[in-house]
């Protein structure tokens, strides 16, 4: 049988046929795909619209558009097609990714490749387990991970580059009896419920309590929502360097962290850009717009409401970006915590807090609302500023907002919002196969099992949608079909039956 040993991830995967397991071209073949991911020693050979891979329990053809580079049973030599190539030919020289080459180059660069992800495929079956996690330590984090090292590597610079942009933003330093933060960067799910104490879709969470550590789930299916949560979890710690014995109340501490939520990274210049606009909550509050629901300031620091992760959100943005009051909020968002004149009563675990109205009454004094029309011209402008400012490029807020109203109980929503990014022509199979989540939780199983086969259509290496689809078909009534598609799956990703069908 043709096991494989895969290493899954949504910017690399790699697979390694064992000796003897007869994949055409055995470990002399790789497929590399244009988002990044590799697969080393499959079965595989060219098709008229992709590369047709051979697997024990089926065929999968990966589209044209996903592949980058594919080696099949070796190098394959590209035919010359111009006067020149004919000549470098004549002379030995062969073509390699759009250079003419020595042919013992070109094999030097080839085999370095398939050594580097034989490598990395042993390292990270040593130490998939979190009892042999790996570690690393930067200025400011004290790291423990067991995802892959390139991919743990690229979280790394970015949380070194967040806790500059926010230490200098609001000048807190890293406290000395605290030392530095652990961070804790889990792939596999089981493993970071089990260790950490997380429950459900949480994908990150801030423990603030006793020594404080960060955990992070790495979501192969779905990255960027990854790093848009870790962001908005390590901001809570970074709002503790503000003053640790504080609890922050849920508006501001919460819209803040969605603030530094939408950061965008720049692996080429290694840089962070931050207060992006977080385009899925937008697209949640101009759907309550769109259904007669305005909320004004009032309500957000009167009352902890879910909102304060979507208007609270874009409140904060529109005040910090509009150079009238953005030293006003800062100064108001750090005078909660020590402001004299602010009343500060006990919160849980020992820590100090402060209540809506004491907290309405401080901001209308540090952005200088005198009365009640000044804050009514402040919230006409921040709703102008929703309006007219705030942009929404393509589906991909489309997506966000489905995923939250998802993963947030509002199913009504999210099936509103996935049908409205369908229609646009999302790219996205993670959005067919929560599509699918959700259809199949409402029973409507048939359309359930063809939102996974269009996933499947747009990603067809994802195991987890195989595995998802697999148990649909055999609790559907295709017993054989579906076993097919649960093995097909395992040979995908040894973790698929982990991932695919949880949020049902």
């Amino acid at each position: 049988m043709h096991t494989p040993l895969f290493l899954c991830l949504a910017l690399l995967t790699v697979s390694a046929a064992p000796p003897g397991s007869g994949s055409q071209g055995g470990g002399d073949s790789m497929l590399s795909l244009t988002d990044g991911r590799v697969f080393v020693g499959l079965d595989m050979e060219h098709a008229e619209d992709g590369v047709l891979v051979h697997f024990d329990n089926g065929d999968v053809t990966v589209p044209a558009r996903l592949v980058r580079d594919v080696i099949i049973g070796g190098i394959e030599e590209a035919v010359a097609e111009t006067e020149d190539e004919k000549k470098k030919q004549e002379k030995g020289y062969v073509r390699f990714e759009g250079e003419w080459m020595q042919p013992g180059r070109r094999d030097k660069i080839v085999e370095e490749r398939l050594d580097a992800r034989r490598a990395e495929i042993e390292e990270m079956t040593e130490h998939g387990e979190w009892a042999n996690h790996l570690e690393d330590e930067t200025r400011h984090f004290q790291f423990k991970y067991t995802i892959p090292r390139f991919v743990f590597e690229g979280y790394r610079d970015r949380m070194e580059a967040y806790f500059d942009i926010f230490a200098k933003d609001w000048r807190v330093k890293q406290p000395r009896d605290k030392g530095k933060l652990t961070v804790n960067f889990y792939g596999s799910r089981k493993e970071f419920n089990r260790t950490s104490g997380a429950k459900g879709g949480t994908l990150a969470y801030f423990m603030f309590l006793g020594d404080y550590d960060l955990n992070v789930f790495f979501d192969r299916l779905d990255p960027e929502r990854t790093e848009t949560i870790m962001y908005h979890e390590a901001n809570h710690y970074l709002q503790k360097l503000i003053d640790t014995r504080f609890s922050y109340p849920h508006w501001p501490g919460e819209a803040l962290a969605e603030y530094y939520g939408g950061s965008l990274w720049d692996p080429k210049k290694k840089k962070l850009s931050v207060g992006l606009v977080q385009e899925g909550r937008l697209v949640e509050i101009r759907s309550d717009i769109a259904q007669g629901e305005r909320l004004g300031i009032r309500d957000l620091i009167l009352e902890d409401r879910y909102e304060d992760y979507t208007w609270g959100w874009s409140l904060v943005h529109f005040l910090m970006n509009d150079k009238r009051y953005e030293s006003k909020f800062k100064k108001f968002f750090v005078g909660l915590t020590s402001d004299s004149d602010i009343r500060r009563v006990d919160s849980s675990f020992a820590l100090r807090t402060v209540e809506g109205p004491d907290m309405l009454e401080a901001f209308k004094s540090y952005l200088g609302l005198r009365t009640d029309e000044d804050l009514a011209e402040l919230e006409k402008e921040w709703h102008e500023y929703i309006e007219e400012t705030l942009e929404i490029k393509g589906t991909k807020g489309m997506e966000s907002a489905a995923l939250a109203a998802k993963s947030g109980g509002r199913k009504i929503r999210a099936k509103r919002l996935f049908e409205e990014c369908i229609a646009a022509g999302t790219p996205s199979p993670n959005v067919y196969h929560h599509y699918a989540q959700l259809l199949w939780s409402q029973k409507e199983k048939d359309a359930a099992i063809e939102a996974w086969r269009e996933a499947i259509a747009l990603d067809p290496l994802i195991g987890a949608y195989h595995h998802a689809l697999g148990t649909a078909l055999a609790r559907n009534g295709k017993e054989e079909e579906g076993e097919r598609e649960q093995a097909l799956a395992l040979e995908l990703d040894p973790q698929a039956d982990s991932s695919g069908w949880s949020g049902l």
